[in-house]
């Protein structure tokens, strides 16, 4: 019996096990396995069933193919030692090759199979031992069947495991073998080159040929994922084009949900969210900008640029410059003689000019605005001549700087100037400051006056030298002005008395007499509306009037006239003083003030005479010490704006004891530039 005969030992112990598929198939063809090199019988090319050999002593062109092809040659040939060779090299090349572990798991399996009957007859010896043994074979006949039963059932199994492994690998199986491993390769190529429609029509195919085919339903999802990924990273795209940030991100999101390494998806999410917070940031400030509140667009602008100054650069800087005009300007009218607040209003001048170095109007903004913090400083600093200085520099140029807080500021001056010369004794000075103090254009000129009162009450009013003895000059007659509006003079000191005149704002009046507590005063003259009366001496009380001079020069007035019941007040006449008009411009839109636009009034009485003058950040103007008379006042509207009410009307002025009050109200117009209120920046050159 030769080696591929022999079967396990009856009693051995050891069990058969399946022989691996297609060991049968390769033991039929063994015996032709000379003639036809040793190989297999395959199907020809034209799919005919004539079966042709296959050599595997010529290598395949793969190694991986040429061992397994030696490696089923030894298998075929029972060569255990070199089919264990051949399999164990082909593990080391592809190790998840189909079928090879259950190979290797065969072939050890015969070599210990034959390690247990190691020893080999001849053909003499075997005919021999038939000869001796004919009683012992026949006794053990059915044992070996017993041993052939076992080892024909190992090799079916051993078949059927190889029928699974290489089912794939059959011949009868090649042609749709090639058709699913080229659709598989095809759809492969697809997903490479971003061909996911291709890819998923490929993978569809395979399907439908093998249904439970693992890898093409992988590569279907991989193909529909990608697809979806990549369709969503150009709408991304498309949105940022549009900045429609809002859009953007959402389609960033989606796709950091799926794959959160998807090509740049996370650096282009953080640009976006940048961009989102920039725009948020570029509306806000328009809006504030619109409303003519400087200072808190400022605030969004300057953020704009300390994240990405970049963005919109341009149209950022445009916006900053006005605003950096139009809240200096602001912080200068509100200002007065606050040194902190004109420092800001430079600081925003100075600001303006780092985007437009040459432009005119923040060059000049800022040199005016710097002289005036100048004298501002230097009058803190006790200063006065400097100040003065300064101050008259600041007005020569702009006789209404700051909305008239620098000549406020000058009217400090002089009078400072003027107590100090009095102090010294230079009454003439004092006179001089004191005059020159009246004649500046503020509210209240009661100080300057009221100086001037005390520096006239130490100079006494000179006379020819007599020559005869002289006389004792009678002292200086103290003087007394309204302390608010138009006062009432009665007959006598008391309310009991009637009303015999009225004593106009601002009018000066001599105090020639008093009571005995001071409580009322005799004063001279008052205007009682008609010839007779002028001159005529009414009493009004001390608390309406601010008296300039020692109360104690005027002489207590013991013949009081008598008291009685209230007479009417006669009608009052056309007052000699002036009246003021006064309003504010505003935007119809949230009643928003209108900053800088020029308000015009004619007149009076269809006179070529006009003023004119600028709003204030509250969008306030006023005009005073009119004459009375009929007047026109209008506004000039500024470029896409449109009055609503009113642009020109008519205003009678007459004497009362407020301002005539007159608002305009202005909204922008449809399709007009939009351009701020407020001075618009001259063109640089």
């Amino acid at each position: 019996m030769t080696q591929g005969d022999r079967a396990p030992l009856a009693g051995s112990g050891m069990s058969s096990r399946p022989k691996p598929a297609g060991a049968d198939e390769l033991k039929e063809s063994g015996a032709g396995a000379a003639a036809n090199g040793g190989g297999l019988a395959r199907p020809v090319a034209d799919g005919s069933n004539i079966l042709r050999p296959r050599s595997f002593s010529t290598p395949a062109p793969d190694p991986a193919e040429a061992l397994y092809y030696e490696g089923m040659a030894a298998y075929q040939h029972r060569n255990w030692e070199q089919a264990l060779e051949r399999f164990s090299r082909l593990k080391e090349l592809q190790p998840t090759r189909p079928g090879l572990d259950a190979l290797l798991d065969e072939v050890r399996w015969f070599l210990q199979l034959q390690a247990t009957a190691p020893i080999a007859y001849s053909p003499a010896d075997a005919g021999q031992a038939a000869r001796a043994a004919l009683p012992a074979r026949r006794t053990s006949r059915m044992a070996r069947w017993q041993a052939y039963a076992l080892l024909v059932l190992a090799l079916i199994g051993v078949i059927a495991l190889l029928l699974i492994a290489f089912q794939g690998r059959l011949p009868w199986n090649t042609a749709a073998n090639r058709e699913i491993q080229e659709l598989y390769e095809r759809g492969q190529a697809r997903l490479e080159v971003g061909d996911y429609e291709g890819a998923q029509a490929a993978f569809n195919k395979l399907l439908e040929i093998s249904p439970k085919d693992t890898e093409a339903q992988l590569g279907l999802e991989r193909a529909k994922r990608r697809q979806t990924l990549a369709q969503g990273y150009a709408d991304a795209e498309a949105a940022i084009a549009e900045e429609d940030w809002d859009r953007a991100l959402t389609e960033l999101n989606k796709i950091l949900a799926i794959d959160p390494s998807y090509a740049d998806t996370q650096a282009k999410a953080d640009f976006v969210t940048q961009r989102q917070r920039l725009a948020s940031l570029y509306a806000d400030g328009s809006r504030l900008y619109d409303l003519g509140q400087w200072e808190e667009a400022i605030v969004q602008f300057e953020k704009i640029q300390e994240l990405d100054n970049t963005y919109r650069a341009e149209a950022v800087g445009e916006f900053l410059f006005v605003c950096y005009m139009n809240a200096g300007q602001a912080q200068m009218n509100a200002a007065g003689g606050n040194t902190g607040a004109v420092a800001r209003g430079v600081d925003l001048f100075a600001r303006g000019l780092t985007i437009h170095p040459r432009n005119r109007l923040a060059s000049d903004a800022h040199r005016l605005g710097s002289l005036f913090l100048d004298a501002l400083r230097a009058l803190e600093g006790g200063d006065l001549a400097g100040a003065e200085t300064r101050l008259n520099a600041v007005l020569g140029e702009s006789p209404d700087y700051a909305g008239g807080a620098a000549t406020q500021q000058l009217y400090i001056v002089l009078v400072r100037k003027a107590q100090a010369a009095l102090d010294t004794g230079d009454v003439p000075g004092a006179l001089a400051f004191y005059a020159q103090a009246q004649k500046l254009s503020v509210s209240d000129r009661s100080e300057a006056i009221r100086g001037e009162a005390i520096a006239r009450a130490f100079t006494p009013t000179p006379t020819p030298r007599p020559t005869a003895t002289p006389s004792p000059q009678p002292p200086p007659t103290p003087l007394a002005s309204s302390r608010s509006g138009v006062l009432d003079a009665r007959a006598g000191p008391g309310s009991g008395y009637a009303i015999i005149g009225q004593v106009a704002a601002g009018a000066s009046v001599a105090v020639t007499g008093r009571t005995a507590d001071g409580v009322w005063l005799r004063i001279c003259c008052v205007s009682t509306g008609n010839a007779s009366g002028a001159g005529r001496e009414g009493w009004v009380g001390s608390e309406k009037l601010n008296v300039r001079g020692s109360l104690a020069l005027a002489p207590v007035v013991t013949n009081l006239p008598q008291g009685g019941p209230a007479t009417p007040r006669p009608a009052a006449t056309q007052p000699v003083s002036v009246a003021c008009v006064l309003g504010h411009v505003y935007n119809s839109s949230g009643k928003a003030p209108l900053f800088g636009w020029t308000i015009t009034l004619q007149g009076p009485d269809g006179s070529t005479a006009t003023r004119t003058t600028r709003t204030t950040s509250a969008g306030y103007y006023r005009f005073s010490n009119l004459p009375a008379g009929a007047y026109t006042i209008s506004e000039r509207v500024e470029v896409g704006w449109r009055a609503i009410s009113p642009q020109s009307s008519p205003v009678t002025v007459a004497l009362t004891s407020a301002c005539v009050e007159i608002d305009f109200w202005n909204e922008r117009s449809e399709g007009g530039p939009g351009s701020p209120p407020g001075p618009t920046p001259t063109p640089e050159r």
